[in-house]
């Protein structure tokens, strides 16, 4: 008698598990309960997502940046601070969300605890993207108002920079739930931020302009979101805005359209795949 082997069971997400999260009564409780829980520890939160830039702002902005020269009329730590503002944001979303959900999936099964009301997975990764829009705004919000006691803010056009942080929650928030989602073990999730995060930080135009880089990868460059987050955060902090940097605008809001769509398809199978 002959035994049929088992069928591998298929993860890869089909046309119908890919959908818009939706911003419902649902998804802000999603969001209330995120807030919730970061209240508990937001001082350790705050001083361990601030200690890398501020020791960046005052090591190399104002140690290195004795010995480097004017950049596009700025002093290198004028330069360096809005992209510092920028990256702030995109760390705290990414790594809250990538190691927060893979434990939510995994280990403290929130989200399964989640499916078990009526929410549905869009309406979880909803909830999460608004928590993410938020964070984003603290997290760099209060990094911008270390600059301004440093004297680095040069116009109120500075105030614009929360809104931009608010898309950059989004941006980095949905490729950080979809591999969250897409992770098998904890080791997998330090490839994201060897990969993509760090070469991101670094050629992102944070420490210098992106044109130096030559075309090739300049132009690899401004395809970084995180090139038009740092873009448009130097502009409305010094008070340099331009009509063209609308441009960028336009760009960090479809990569925000898309980053939302991205992780609903690959966190609906992960649901599956634990359940």
């Amino acid at each position: 008698m002959s035994v049929e082997a088992p069928l591998e069971r298929d993860d890869r997400p089909r046309l119908q598990d890919w959908a818009w999260p939706r911003p419902t009564r649902g998804a802000l409780m999603v969001w209330l309960r995120d807030w919730t829980a970061w209240r508990k520890f937001y001082v350790s939160s705050l001083l361990a997502h601030f200690g890398e830039p501020v020791l960046s702002l005052l090591a190399l902005g104002l140690g290195l940046g004795l010995y480097v020269t004017r950049i596009q009329g700025m002093s290198f730590v004028e330069f360096m601070g809005p992209g510092l503002v920028a990256s702030t944001a995109m760390n705290a979303v990414s790594f809250d969300l990538v190691w927060g959900g893979y434990d939510r999936l995994h280990w403290t099964r929130a989200y399964d605890a989640m499916m078990a009301s009526p929410l549905a997975p869009e309406e979880i990764a909803a909830g999460e993207l608004l928590w993410q829009a938020t964070r984003a705004v603290l997290y760099g919000g209060f990094f911008l108002l270390v600059l301004a006691v440093f004297g680095l803010v040069r116009s109120w056009t500075a105030l614009g920079v929360l809104p931009v942080l608010a898309l950059t929650g989004v941006v980095f928030g949905g490729p950080a739930l979809a591999v969250a989602s897409l992770a098998r073990a904890e080791e997998q999730l330090s490839y994201y931020f060897s990969l993509v995060i760090q070469p991101m930080f670094l050629f992102s135009g944070i420490f210098f302009p992106v044109e130096r880089l030559g075309p090739v990868l300049r132009t690899a460059a401004e395809f970084l979101p995180l090139y038009h987050v740092v873009r448009l955060s130097r502009a409305l902090v010094t008070g340099a805005w331009r009509p063209e940097m609308a441009w960028s605008l336009l760009v960090l809001a479809t990569f925000a359209a898309l980053a939302a769509l991205l992780p609903v398809g690959f966190f609906r199978k992960a649901l599956e795949r634990i359940a």
